[in-house]
């Protein structure tokens, strides 16, 4: 595995947590972190696929 899937898994259960609290607490704080976790976890997803 590559380092960058390997950050992406924990950006991405970063991300749905955020997103989960989001959803429960109706705050645009976590909208916004896991939005961005969510974003980074694809992007270095791709990233460790591609190299």
């Amino acid at each position: 595995m590559n380092t960058f899937s390997i950050v992406a898994i924990p950006f991405f259960v970063i991300g749905v947590v955020m997103l989960a609290l989001a959803a429960t607490r109706k705050e645009l704080t976590f909208l916004i972190t896991g939005g961005v976790f969510m974003t980074s976890s694809v992007v270095n997803a791709i990233l460790g696929l591609t190299l």
